[in-house]
């Protein structure tokens, strides 16, 4: 793989379908009122490890993007 456009092509468009991965919307199933109530007290109980968890993982993209930027204009 000595073709460097195709390697960048690559890199990209592996990029671009795990950046659209990550912010898809998840479909959610419907279930008993009462494990509705009990899933969103313990959502609210974690919600700063939840915050903090996805402040890092906003912060690994954009480090890959950068790191991807520098290879793909080099």
């Amino acid at each position: 793989m000595d073709n460097p456009i195709l390697q960048k092509t690559i890199i990209t468009v592996v990029f671009v379908l795990w950046v659209i991965n990550e912010f898809r919307t998840k479909k959610k199933k419907h279930s008993d009122p009462a494990i509705e109530e009990a899933d969103a007290r313990e959502r609210h109980e974690w919600r700063y490890l939840r915050w903090g968890g996805r402040a890092i993982q906003l912060a690994a993209i954009v480090f890959i993007f950068v790191q991807l930027m520098q290879f793909l204009l080099r």
